[in-house]
């Protein structure tokens, strides 16, 4: 396989058709008909969505090991009005890489076991990965690895980190409902933007173990758009909660719940809250460092081999371990001189750095299969 050819070939058409969460259906029908072309078992439409499942089977007992990429990509609101889709998160690079490894097992062969290739969809709304879990296709997985390509200042082209710490992050929504009065006659009514001064004030002594990295922030805070002497009567608030602790940010959450609704019924005021998104921080098997650690080492080199990293950033790739904690995981960390940072619609990267990604991963795979799960 001359990889670089792959590269160039897949990358540019990849890009070339960016589409947002459970709409990658140009992306989804190009993957699957590369995987067939590689003599992959294909499954489409997998869970009544766009992601696509490839198998490669060696006929011969052993585990499963499954390489998972996302396939859509960030709309950016422009000056007219309307958005433009483009792949700003390199999920473009994920799909260029996660075909190659597809196409060199294919030509490798499998040592025993069984390979399936993820291509998952809405990897940016946090939903695509539950996807394939209800639809049973992590059911039978012993191995899953997951990647993301890297800012600079974390990996360069040529470097490879071999475990990203994902952070455990949880979007919230609420509204607050008061009562709406003259301005003249403040008393008559409950102004929501005064509960919701308390909530965020609140929410700002929330205090969380530094160690855990537990924070909440306060994101959106709408309500007032009538007259200028109405008193306003409903508020939607929004947070941004974050925890390196899986457990904590259970905590946090019921935190954030019980203070918006008891804040507001002090203020006799009514509100709630729901959760819009959330992704589970990363737990990675650690049986799985070293060795990984020793394919990037074989691929790239001393030089190529960086400490693994926290990082505050969510991925849904974490709720495999979660959902299913039999599961052997390891989230790799790709550089390729990405200039502008991801979810900048400027952002570009060196395609050519994917090469090492492909060789590392295709080696973790072969390597997992050869061992009992």
């Amino acid at each position: 396989m001359d990889i670089q050819k792959h590269i160039h070939k897949v990358w540019p058409f990849l890009h070339s058709i960016p589409e947002p969460a459970f709409q990658e259906v140009k992306t989804a029908a190009f993957l699957a008909n590369r995987l067939r072309e590689l003599g992959y078992e294909v499954e489409e439409n997998v869970g009544d969505t766009t992601a696509v499942v490839g198998i490669l089977d060696s006929g011969k007992p052993g585990p499963t090991a499954a390489v998972r990429s996302d396939m859509d990509c960030l709309l950016f609101k422009q000056s007219d009005g309307s958005n433009k889709a483009i792949h700003a998160c390199g999920h473009d690079a994920h799909m260029t890489t996660v075909l190659g490894v597809a196409e060199l097992l294919k030509e490798q062969g499998l040592p025993c076991g069984k390979v399936k290739i993820l291509f998952q969809p809405a990897e940016e709304i946090g939903k695509g990965a539950l996807v394939l879990l209800d639809a049973g296709v992590l059911d039978d997985v012993d191995y899953a690895f997951g990647f993301h390509v890297m800012p600079s200042d974390m990996a360069k082209a040529g470097q490879i980190i071999p475990q990203i710490n994902w952070t455990a992050c949880t979007l919230i929504e609420g509204e607050i409902r008061g009562l709406a009065a003259h301005g003249s006659q403040p008393h008559l009514g409950i102004n929501a933007i005064d509960v919701g001064a308390a909530i965020v004030a609140g929410i700002n002594a929330l205090h969380t173990n530094p160690l855990l990295g537990g924070s909440v922030k306060t994101t959106r805070f709408l309500g007032g758009s009538g007259s200028l002497n109405a008193i306003c009567d409903k508020v939607t608030i929004g947070f941004d909660l974050r925890s390196t602790s899986n457990p904590e940010m259970l905590v946090l959450r019921e935190k954030v719940r019980n203070l918006v609704e008891s804040t507001a019924k002090v203020y006799g005021a009514e509100a709630d809250c729901h959760i819009v998104g959330t992704c589970p921080a990363a737990e990675a098997d650690p049986s799985l460092f070293k060795l990984t650690q020793e394919c990037i080492v074989k691929e790239l080199g001393t030089q190529g081999l960086l400490p693994s990293t926290s990082i505050t950033v969510g991925e849904d790739f974490n709720f495999f371990k979660q959902e299913r904690p039999h599961l052997k995981t390891a989230s790799l960390g790709i550089g390729v001189d990405m200039v502008c940072g991801l979810h900048d619609p400027e952002m570009h990267m060196n395609i050519d750095a994917l090469e090492g990604a492909i060789k590392v991963l295709t080696d973790l795979t072969i390597r997992v299969l050869a061992e009992k799960p």
